[in-house]
């Protein structure tokens, strides 16, 4: 058995952690790869915030049939 992942299985790994706990395994892999890898470093944190903001988007008002004025251009 491998103690570094791939990039694409550290990928898996992380979308997987976001939904359910880890073996122990896995969390001291995931760890290792990320401490040395600055790409999955940044997705990982790209994949928090996605998960964080996802329930927010149906609260978002997206009608646009409303009475609202379409923006101004101040160039001539």
């Amino acid at each position: 058995m491998n103690i570094f992942h791939s990039c694409e299985r550290a990928a898996e790994l992380m979308s997987q952690a976001l939904d359910e706990p880890l073996d122990l395994a896995d969390q001291m892999r995931l760890r290792i790869h990320l401490k040395m890898c600055g790409n999955c470093q940044e997705v990982e944190k790209q994949m928090a915030t996605l998960h964080a903001l996802a329930p927010q988007l149906g609260l978002l008002d997206l009608d646009m049939s409303d009475e609202r004025e379409p923006p101004v251009s101040n160039t001539p």
